[in-house]
């Protein structure tokens, strides 16, 4: 189940004035050290949001304050819907550290956006709240999934790419033939086959293509989607392979790429139920190529350096038997600078 998760932190300095609460001039130095997670997830139709209190306080106090009896707490807020709720910790001395959860979920509409408040407060018996910080997002309704199973149908020769083929479920079973997924970048990609002044992609990613869940490669095929099909172009292979050793290049050398998969809400706004890491080794000994997709590996396919020329033009398919899918035919002489991928 994918995770959003937003962190916010404060640190800051109060002076406290106690002298009305006690009678007599007090005066206590907190410095808070407190962070507030939220999170929001999903599963089909329903959302589950949660909110995390955690942190402590130093505490420098003055004359007069009687902090030897103090006692702190921390609360977390979760209003989902309008519905408020907080949940707070057990009391503990004013040092102590605390942490609280408070989880929420409800059931939305596709299209309907639902209010979302969250706070976090420090609370001291001396003196009351004495930090919090809070937020009011609004959480669109989605059908999305909560699973992604990866299963690896072989290497085409043509494209010279490993495709895969994707199943997404949630647990009450829904369909979700005839929405649209697309794949985005979650974080920079590291190449192991790259080397300073090489034309390939120092932090390779995604292309950015889009699917229709509920076809793959032409074929109805019930919350399936595909082809994802990934490797390297085989002239990059060649030149990696030819040019790779006497650059410093170890192999098998592996190529990384963080994939994030987003699911189309409403109106192309996305949620992002998953992110993936796919791998591409490149072998020397001998020249070969695996890929992997969360987890699920091809064979190892085996390839060779056709020198000069290429005398035989080679096809390269993004997505085959997609929508979205492209088909981009190169010559190696004119081969420009590309991604894996």
């Amino acid at each position: 189940m994918n995770r959003s998760i937003l962190f916010l932190f404060g640190s800051l300095i109060l002076l406290l004035d106690c002298s009305a609460a006690h009678g007599q001039g007090c005066a206590t130095t907190l410095s808070p050290h407190f962070s507030v997670y939220t999170g929001i997830s999903r599963d089909g139709y329903n959302i589950y949001t949660s909110v995390t209190m955690q942190g402590y306080a130093d505490v420098f106090p003055g004359p007069g304050c009687p902090m030897n009896t103090a006692t702190h707490h921390v609360g977390a807020e979760n209003d989902l819907d309008n519905v408020d709720h907080w949940s707070y910790s057990a009391n503990g001395c004013p040092t102590c550290y605390f942490s609280v959860t408070d989880n929420e979920q409800m059931s939305g509409d596709p299209g309907v956006t639902y209010p979302w408040c969250w706070d976090g407060d420090a609370i001291c018996s001396v003196v009351g709240t004495f930090w919090g910080n809070s937020g009011c997002p609004g959480i669109l309704g989605c059908l999305s999934p909560s699973t992604e199973a990866t299963t690896d149908q072989g290497f085409n020769g043509g494209s010279y790419r490993e495709q895969f083929d994707m199943t997404i479920s949630d647990t009450a079973g829904d369909s979700f033939d005839g929405y649209y997924n697309q794949e985005v970048n979650a974080a920079p990609g590291a190449n192991a086959c790259w080397w300073p002044g090489s034309r390939l992609a120092q932090h390779p990613g995604v292309q950015g293509s889009q699917w229709t869940v509920g076809t793959v490669a032409g074929v109805s095929e019930h919350n399936h989607w595909g082809y994802d099909s990934i490797g390297w172009d085989l002239g990059d292979l060649d030149y990696i392979v030819q040019n790779g050793p006497s650059n410093g290049v170890t192999f098998p050398c592996v190529t990384t790429i963080h994939q994030g998969m987003q699911i189309m809400c409403n109106a192309n706004t996305w949620w992002q139920y998953r992110t993936d890491d796919i791998t591409i080794t490149v072998d020397n000994n001998p020249n070969s190529e695996e890929v992997c997709r969360d987890g699920e590996c091809g064979i190892p396919v085996g390839f060779a350096y056709r020198s000069g020329r290429q005398s035989t033009w080679w096809a390269r398919t993004l997505n085959s038997g997609d929508t979205f899918s492209v088909v981009a035919w190169r010559d190696h002489r004119h081969v420009t600078a590309k991604e894996a991928r």
